[in-house]
Parts: C-alpha cells; structure tokens; sequence
C-alpha cells in the first residue's frame, strides 16, 4: 500500500504549474468551442419543442447528434493536450464526458431508426420512409464520422481502462445502427453502375458486416478473457444471425456457409456450458 501510495504522489509531484498552466492554456480554445457548441444543441432542442411537425423529428435528432460528435472529437482533443503538456496525464473527467456521449448519440439514433436486430431487416420500414430525404452518402458520411469518433475515445482511454468490457456494447449497438440506417430494399432494388449510390451503398453494406463482425468478435474475447459468462456468446451470436439474415437475401452462399457454422459451433459451445452448469453432479466437484 505505501509503495503505491508514494507512485502516486511522484506522478502528482510530476506535474509542475507551469505544465498545468500550459494545458489550460491550450486547451483554452477547445473549451470554448465547446460551450459554442452547447449553445447550438440547445437551440436545436428549442426549435424541436416549438416545432408541430413532428415529421421534422428524426432531423433535429440527426442535427443534434452531428453536434455530439463534434463535441466528442473535442473532448479527444483536449485529452491530447493534457496528455502533452503534463507528462502523460490523461483528462479523464473530459474522457469520461465524452464515452458517455456516446451512449446518448446511440439512444437519440435509436429514436431515428429503431435498435431491433432479432427480426427482419426492414422492421423499421415506418421509420426509414421518413428519413428519405437524408441521402445514402450523408448517412455514410454520420456513420464513419460517429465510428471514428468511437474509435478515438477507445484509443484515448487505452486497452487497460476500467472500461474495456464495455466497448463491446458499443461496438454491438454501433453495428445495429449501421443495419437500421440502411435501406436494404433500395439496395436491392438499386444494385446496378448506374446508380449514382451504388458505391455508396456496397461501402455502407461492407461497413455493417465489418462492425458486426468486430462487435461478435469482441464479445467472444469478453468471454475468454474477462466474464466466462455464456451471455457474452450469446450477444456474439446475436450479431452473427444479423450476417447470416444479410448474406441470406444478398445471395453471398459462401459466407452465409461459414456464418452458419460459426454459429452452430457457437451454440453447441453455449449448451455444454450451461449443461455443466445446471448438472448437480458438476456442482459438487
């Protein structure tokens, strides 16, 4: 305990006045771009009350979150500054802010496209037919700025944070917005050169297999390395069965095949755990 406790005090000791003056100095002006833009999201708010047309809704919500991964990006920024200017210290209360920030663009996204994954891909027709006017590369363009700004928290905390076995969760909920915000009818119905979305669209669809692989990947390391707990293979299958239900109707047989096995192996490896755990015999020993 006092070999931790004098740790402790040197890291504190470490830090002189003049580099905390220097990173409230530098961080001045992304302090200050923050509170511009609180100012804005608040307006946005405003402006959703008064507003009758609920119609406009789902935009206010996207205008608001747009100004949320500003706000995460700049909360990253100043983590950098005060990692520079004081000999490695992180600003966790700034850190912190911003992983939150996260979980609040998720749940007002959640209200834009829904957060099913269990069932069909166009569950949430009613919601993406009031999104129309939000085009195929503007919700790319969201989705890849809200990921790097995902990324950039988790790099920013590092891989010992308190905070690791969270990330999945982020990485799971990521992955369902992704397949929520993409119309797989238009897809379908569009899937030619001609066009102009077709690429657009192969990079939003190669996008959500990518993520929801990582989040079931993710999940499978959780178990291993942290809780042994079948719930975590679960939320990894989960995410599998969105790739198999994607690959079933795009037509892609041989990685539907190999997503099935995967999945089959997965399953059968959840009832030999749960089967050891419910057996009284196993208890005993």
């Amino acid at each position: 305990m006092l070999e931790v406790d004098i740790n402790i005090s040197i890291t504190i000791m470490a830090v002189t006045k003049e580099q905390t003056q220097r990173y409230l100095e530098n961080s001045k002006d992304f302090k200050s771009y923050i509170e511009e833009l609180k100012k804005e999201a608040n307006l946005y708010k405003v402006q959703m009350k008064k507003n009758t047309n609920k119609e406009m809704d789902p935009f206010y919500q996207l205008a608001m979150v747009m100004i949320s991964v500003k706000l995460i990006n700049t909360l990253v920024n100043i983590n950098e500054v005060s990692v520079d200017a004081r000999s490695g210290i992180k600003a966790e209360e700034q850190l912190n802010t911003a992983r939150k920030e996260i979980y609040a663009i998720i749940t007002s996204m959640e209200k834009v496209v829904g957060n099913d994954f269990e069932n069909g891909l166009d569950e949430n027709r009613d919601l993406l037919d009031k999104i129309k006017n939000i085009n195929p590369q503007q919700r790319l363009n969201f989705l890849k700025a809200f990921k790097k700004s995902i990324n950039g928290i988790i790099d920013a905390f590092g891989q010992s944070s308190k905070w690791r076995w969270s990330w999945p969760e982020i990485y799971f909920k990521y992955s369902v917005l992704c397949k929520n915000f993409f119309d797989f009818r238009e897809f379908e119905k569009e899937n030619d050169l001609d066009n102009p979305y077709y690429y657009v669209r192969r990079e939003h669809f190669k996008l959500i297999i990518d993520n929801a692989n990582y989040a079931a990947q993710e999940y499978r390391t959780k178990f291993d390395l942290s809780t042994n707990d079948t719930a975590d293979l679960k939320k990894s299958v989960a995410m599998l069965e969105l790739i198999r239900k994607i690959y079933q109707i795009t037509g892609n047989n041989d990685d539907l095949g190999k997503t099935k096995t995967l999945i089959e192996s997965l399953n059968n490896k959840i009832e030999a755990l749960e089967a050891d755990k419910n057996n009284p015999k196993k208890k005993k020993k």
